[in-house]
């Protein structure tokens, strides 16, 4: 038995230490082949060898069943964010997200993309083994920030360059200083049809940006001030989508600032069959909620952290 043990204890050494082959380690012991694979079970089966996977971005599917529940999601992905700090959380909903993109897309489709460090996060976890016959549609007007990490013209041109795909940009501010401006940019034909393919995609992806998130306000940085977030908070906003603000039920508030953006908008959302949203943290936990509960979104991916508050909040209004 001792010398049997032994030999076990060989085979494994020879295999996961050494990385033998099964074929080399058999004529090595004068044996077969086949002899060796069931010899490397009966170690996995013994205890002789245990093989841990460690997982570096773990996801919290008890979470993530939960959210999908509650909300009528398709998919979620959870992160379990062990108190990482906030850049390396959103690494790790980026890989998430960009492992679910990869998978979903297909020939033909039409990608709508927002702005934001959370699109860029995805972006940077991207590496797709295949081109696309794939359109990427910028759907939000430009910052105008020069920070190509957040800016939509150069994540779109990022995403088009790793499918090989085609794209349009949105060639307009994301913010005019009125009604009317706004309403004749919307007319200009390249602006219109560009608009129209972003409503028009199979799928949308784009962050949640929350008043109370020091990224988000870098997002509105020379369009609002203080004054403008006080009067928001005043009126009962919790995030914005699409670059509209909303409150806690999700509802589109009814003001100037919402009417001056030019993006596909909030309510096209719910008429396109695939809006994948990024975000996490606490500071985010009532704007995801409220997109939720807006019903914008068919795929969440977020952390553990605000994915406890999420279901805390809507638990708490249910009962």
């Amino acid at each position: 038995m001792r010398s049997h043990e032994d030999m076990l204890v060989q085979v494994a050494r020879l295999y996961y230490e050494e990385q033998l082959t099964q074929a080399d380690i058999g004529r090595r012991m004068n044996t077969s082949r086949s002899t060796v694979s069931r010899m490397l079970k009966e170690c996995r089966d013994l205890g002789v060898v245990r093989i841990n996977i460690n997982y570096p971005w773990k996801r919290i599917h008890k979470l993530e069943q939960q959210l999908c529940d509650l909300f009528e999601l398709r998919e979620c992905r959870v992160l379990e964010s062990k108190e990482r700090p906030m850049e390396q959380t959103m690494q790790g909903m980026g890989l998430f997200a960009a492992d679910f993109l990869d998978n979903f897309l297909q020939d033909g489709m039409t990608l709508g993309v927002s702005y934001g460090r959370s699109i860029a996060a995805v972006i940077e976890q991207l590496s797709p083994s295949r081109h696309i016959d794939l359109t990427v549609v910028q759907v939000l007007g430009a910052l105008g920030s020069g920070n190509p990490l957040i800016e939509g013209t150069d994540l779109v041109r990022s995403i088009a360059s790793l499918y090989a795909a085609n794209y349009h940009y949105l060639y307009t501010p994301l913010l005019v200083e009125s009604n009317h401006t706004r309403d004749l940019l919307i007319q200009e034909p390249n602006i219109r049809e560009t608009l129209q393919r972003g409503k028009n995609a199979d799928a949308i992806i784009l962050g949640i940006g929350a008043h109370d998130n020091e990224d988000s306000g870098l997002i509105w940085t020379g369009y609002m001030g203080r004054k403008e977030f006080a009067f928001l908070k005043s009126r009962g906003a919790v995030g914005h989508m699409a670059a509209q603000h909303y409150d806690i039920d999700g509802n589109v508030l009814d003001i100037g600032l919402n009417k001056r953006v030019i993006s596909i908008g909030l309510e096209s959302l719910k008429q396109i069959e695939t809006v994948i949203a990024i975000a996490g943290s606490a500071e985010k936990a009532q704007a995801i909620l409220g997109a939720l509960r807006g019903k914008y979104i068919d795929v969440l991916i977020t952390d553990d952290i605000a994915a406890k508050q999420i279901l805390q909040g809507q638990i708490a209004r249910n009962s």
